[in-house]
């Protein structure tokens, strides 16, 4: 769990109140820092100052906040969750499950993927993909883009039992949950280069009884669910 000091403010003489507050909040900080690594707590944590990544304790705001959170690696990270969309895949042949692969720069990593992540750069694009073509239906309702979920059309039960809510986004939502102050996740849908198309509609729009005016069906390249990691560097704490 993060270390969090906040709001810590009393008069102090010969001090302004503001500069004794942030004094106060910087030097209980670190304080509490030094306990919590002796009870086992990160040595190296992130440190989140008003919500700024990696901002230093020194520049906290008086009355601000000040959080040293556990990092943790890119590998370690991709490790869980690659762990956790197996773990959650539902299963009748096994192929949705063996079908998670982790991709740098937009082709799938080859050889050790651990060894390969811990020497990844800042600006290298991290994903894992499920390569089926029916991945995106197990997402069902919940992997949708806002756009389609507002045009009316009837809603999209996910393909299985087994995955209700989907396989990506709860393993995205637990992510952001342990890692989120330190690294920075997202869930979109992406295109590979398979040869893989689907038909779909072009143009036309729902009216309000839930018809649609004229569209063109045509085909489309097929999307597939991803989670993509990123190191933020500095910058806002999710």
């Amino acid at each position: 769990m993060p270390v969090t000091v906040e709001n810590i403010g009393a008069a102090a003489t010969g001090y302004r109140l503001g500069d004794w507050v942030k004094q106060a909040t910087v030097d209980t900080a670190y304080r509490v820092l030094r306990e919590e690594v002796g009870r086992g707590f990160d040595r190296a944590p992130t440190v989140v100052t008003d919500g700024v990544r990696r901002r230093a304790p020194e520049e906290v705001k008086p009355f601000g906040k000040i959080e040293f959170v556990a990092s943790t690696s890119l590998a370690d990270a991709v490790r869980w969750a690659l762990t956790e969309l197996q773990r959650k895949s539902p299963v009748l042949t096994g192929r949705y499950a063996s079908s998670h692969v982790v991709m740098l720069n937009g082709a799938e990593i080859a050889g050790n993927i651990w060894q390969t992540l811990r020497s990844a750069k800042p600006t290298d694009r991290v994903q894992i993909v499920n390569t089926q073509p029916y991945a995106r239906k197990i997402e069902g309702e919940r992997g949708r883009a806002t756009s389609e979920r507002r045009s009316g059309k009837a809603k999209r039960r996910a393909l299985s039992g087994q995955a209700r809510a989907g396989v990506y986004r709860p393993v995205l939502r637990g992510l952001v949950e342990r890692w989120g102050k330190s690294m920075f996740f997202d869930f979109k849908y992406v295109k590979l280069d398979l040869g893989v198309k689907v038909w779909g509609d072009q143009g036309g729009r729902y009216r309000k009884d839930g018809s649609r005016t004229y569209v063109r069906r045509v085909q489309r390249d097929q999307v597939y669910p991803a989670l993509q990691f990123f190191n933020p560097g500095n910058g806002p704490a999710n």
